[in-house]
């Protein structure tokens, strides 16, 4: 396994491997589109997108990872294939934005989730994230209904 910064050839790996788990938990909102449309423009604002590979390049998981207002970043789109589930993949990606944002001078990281996720918000946790209240004003989406936050001076 290694993991790898944003490159176009994985950008349809991104978006359908997003689109799926979201369809099969939930619902895909307008904002989800806005997002998957607008990756190229978040890149060159700066946002990265990380995947995990198998030895034979196939994409086991991704995330991305964002500027927002105020030196906060935002990790989002947070996405492992099924197969990959448990392999550490996930991890991977989510340590390397991380990284990022740190590498990026981000003061905080932010993520919005949602309770049925319960896997990932045992990774935040795991990471040092503690949670906060959802500012409704920033955090569109229906499905969030749960908000973490990662002060990076105490990471």
């Amino acid at each position: 396994m290694r993991i790898v910064p944003y490159d176009k050839k994985y950008k349809d790996d991104f978006i359908n491997m997003n689109k799926a788990w979201i369809e099969k938990m939930f619902k895909l909102e307008e904002a989800d589109f806005i997002e998957f449309n607008s990756i190229d423009n978040a890149i060159n604002e700066g946002a990265n997108i990380f995947f995990t590979l198998d030895d034979n390049d196939n994409v086991m998981g991704c995330s991305m990872v964002a500027p927002r207002d105020n030196g906060e970043w935002e990790i989002f789109k947070f996405a492992a294939k099924n197969l990959y589930t448990g392999t550490g993949a996930g991890n991977l990606c989510f340590k390397a934005c991380i990284n990022y944002a740190k590498e990026m001078n981000a003061k905080k990281i932010i993520i919005v989730s949602n309770t049925k996720c319960e896997a990932a918000i045992h990774l935040y946790k795991k990471n040092g994230f503690i949670e906060v209240e959802i500012d409704r004003n920033k955090f569109p989406f229906e499905r969030g209904n749960i908000a973490f936050e990662l002060e990076l001076n105490k990471y």
